[in-house]
């Protein structure tokens, strides 16, 4: 079965397009040839993710970087064969969006304990959870009323909410990287990140 690559990745920003997915685009054109549905590899997805929250636990940093990785770049590989095979369905977005949810907060909570004896630490990382499910809400919400027709955005627009773009998850996948290998600092960087797109999204639904 031969698959059009340009119908095939769904463009979602720069990382996305030019690394993870050309990475699952080879491993596609491998499964779409067999029965190997969109489904499955989510959850092969969500279990690797699994893993790289268990590996932060018992203190291998950097195999959980790798699997972190790994479990997103499968992320991308169920959505490009629903696509080639045409298998899109409702139950499987919502899957995905769930398990995207799982993997992120089952690494924090696996940092949590790492390193529960610094409260300062504690308290970013409770603060986090919380920023990432409320904005993971808003969005899910959004994609599910088929929210569409937004202006385009100005140029000062574009300046003022450019931290913005980090919150796509290709570019949280990078980041969270960075958090498992430096947390401390890393932490409070993403919770400024998830604020600004809070903010970004509440902004767009008031001046759409």
């Amino acid at each position: 079965m031969n698959i059009n690559k340009r119908d095939t990745i769904k463009y979602s920003d720069f990382i996305s397009n030019y690394f993870y997915q050309q990475i699952a685009f080879y491993i596609t054109t491998l499964l779409v040839k067999t029965k190997i549905t969109p489904n499955s590899v989510t959850y092969l997805s969500l279990f690797i993710g699994v893993l790289s929250a268990f590996s932060i636990y018992i203190g291998h940093l950097y195999l959980s970087v790798f699997l972190l990785n790994i479990s997103f770049i499968l992320d991308c590989v169920d959505g490009q064969i629903a696509r080639a095979k045409q298998l899109q369905s409702e139950f499987g977005m919502w899957l995905d969006n769930i398990s995207d949810r799982v993997v992120e907060n089952i690494i924090l909570i696996a940092m949590f304990f790492t390193l529960s004896d610094n409260n300062f630490f504690v308290v970013g990382i409770v603060l986090l959870i919380f920023l990432n499910m409320y904005y993971a809400y808003i969005s899910d919400m959004l994609i599910y009323a088929k929210k569409q027709g937004y202006k385009k955005l100005t140029y000062k627009e574009k300046i003022l909410f450019s931290p913005i773009y980090f919150i796509s998850r290709s570019m949280m996948i990078p980041m969270l990287s960075l958090f498992i290998l430096y947390p401390i600092y890393m932490v409070w960087i993403l919770i400024f990140l998830y604020l600004y797109g809070i903010i970004f999204r509440l902004y767009r639904e008031v001046t759409k």
